[in-house]
């Protein structure tokens, strides 16, 4: 299972009324000022996670016969755009709107027709016939005729699709003999990102490394050699042909890419296998994308797959983001003696890890959370009398809320949450205390960093 957004905003209205039911006699001006400052914010972090949340949208240029087909295919871990050998199967650019049912989440590939083709896909005869504006692009001998009418054509289709990332397929095999069309879109992306006044983050990917030397030789790690060459490769292309400057995605294996920082058009150098029993290091591409995703497409992505490492991530966010909304109740006009108020955010977030951790959004998710903690809760039970079981978890010292016992409490939760969704651990909030003392403490600094400059 996964994040359902009408199962959420079902949760949400059951929260909602908890929250009515458990002030009921509490002073009115608190009432206000919690639904204001409290569960607005958190109702607001949900609907930018999950409500505002959408398909992400990837763009592929690179020649025919280079992978594209493939790579397509193997990040979404199923069959979805024809593979081709060598002539091209494209001519104009190709979306795909890859649903995955079972996750609630889609993905849009943009397919892009390759670079500098001297034939034509076998369907350009139809394509001729219906499209004359495209014709213009296209001399007699049916291939695009100048370096600045594919640099123009790329360009027309990306602010057309408006992706949120674009990946350079290129062949491993072949990058010293391609330096120009790595050239060539890295000058187009510059011009464009200017354009457009923002960055969409670039990732060359080198496709068919098994391909390099022997092909027998795979896995690659168990070929020195051909360990050497690919390493060889990803030096070359980012030292001589783009002279950037690099940074190791893995600093354990070299190999699986360089991550770019001085580039204004090139994110990263990442090598793949895309051969449907043979992937390999597509983990590592599909990490770095979910990495440079907008923070609206970042959901989408991660879920389609259950990844659980860029999830896990977005849980983390999550529980930032309610531990210092809970700590706002040390700014409360009035006192707030009661920490029960706390419980329908706390029930909301825990109900959200759950979901991240691609189990159903459900009362039922929170109750495995609070039995796993050894609280007991009898079969039917309301998220009203799950609520006073909560309390239980959070050590309370004093008769009024402060900001501090009200965030570090929330964070507890949270994190507990977190390990218990995501790694089946059991364990107390109490323990993540100065985890979140240490974080704030960290907040602090950086903030008077600030103010120093």
């Amino acid at each position: 299972m996964a994040i359902n957004k009408q199962k959420t905003k079902e949760i949400i209205e059951e929260i909602d009324q908890l929250f009515n039911q458990l002030v009921g006699n509490i002073n009115p001006s608190i009432k206000v000022w919690i639904e204001k400052n409290l569960l607005g914010p958190a109702f607001e972090e949900i609907k930018k996670l999950i409500e505002d949340s959408r398909p992400p949208k990837m763009f592929l240029i690179g020649r025919s016969g280079h992978g594209k087909s493939s790579l397509i295919n193997a990040l979404a871990n199923k069959h979805v755009a024809e593979v081709g050998d060598v002539k091209p199967t494209t001519y104009q650019s190709i979306p795909y709107l890859i649903k995955f049912e079972e996750s609630y989440s889609s993905w849009e590939i943009i397919d892009s027709r390759g670079l500098f083709e001297s034939t034509s896909p076998n369907s350009l005869s139809n394509i001729i016939n219906d499209n004359i504006e495209e014709n213009k692009k296209i001399n007699k001998n049916n291939h695009i005729s100048s370096k600045n009418d594919i640099e123009q054509i790329l360009t027309e289709e990306i602010i057309k699709y408006k992706p949120d990332i674009i990946m350079h397929v290129i062949s491993a095999p072949e990058t010293r003999n391609l330096s120009n069309d790595l050239r060539l879109v890295s000058k187009m992306m510059t011009k464009l990102n200017k354009t457009l006044g923002y960055k969409i983050p670039l990732i060359i990917v080198l496709t068919k490394v098994d391909t390099l030397e022997n092909p027998r030789h795979w896995p690659l790690e168990n070929y020195p050699a051909k360990v050497g060459i690919l390493k060889e490769i990803l030096d070359y292309t980012s030292d001589e042909i783009l002279t950037v400057s690099k940074t190791p995605i893995d600093l354990n294996e070299l190999i699986k890419g360089y991550e770019i920082k001085d580039s204004e058009d090139i994110t990263a150098i990442i090598p793949v296998c895309s051969l449907k029993d043979d992937i390999w290091n597509i983990e590592t591409l599909i990490d770095f994308i979910g990495q440079k995703l907008p923070e609206n497409a970042v959901l989408e992505f991660a879920q389609a797959q259950k990844r659980k490492k860029l999830l896990r991530k977005l849980s983390s966010s999550l529980i930032i983001r309610f531990s210092s909304i809970a700590g706002i109740v040390g700014l409360s006009p009035l006192p707030i003696s009661d920490i029960i108020i706390l419980t329908p955010m706390q029930i909301l977030l825990v109900t959200l890890i759950g979901g991240l951790s691609c189990r159903k959004i459900s009362k039922e998710t929170f109750l495995e959370f609070l039995s796993a903690s050894g609280i007991t809760v009898a079969s039917g039970f309301t998220f009203r009398a799950v609520a006073h079981q909560l309390v239980k978890l959070i050590p309370i010292a004093g008769s009024v809320i402060s900001g501090t016992i009200a965030s570090s409490g929330t964070y507890g939760i949270g994190k507990a949450a977190e390990a218990y969704f995501f790694e089946g651990k059991i364990k107390k909030p109490i323990q993540y205390k100065d985890e979140w003392q240490e974080y704030q403490n960290n907040i602090k600094q950086i903030e008077n960093s600030k103010k120093l400059v």
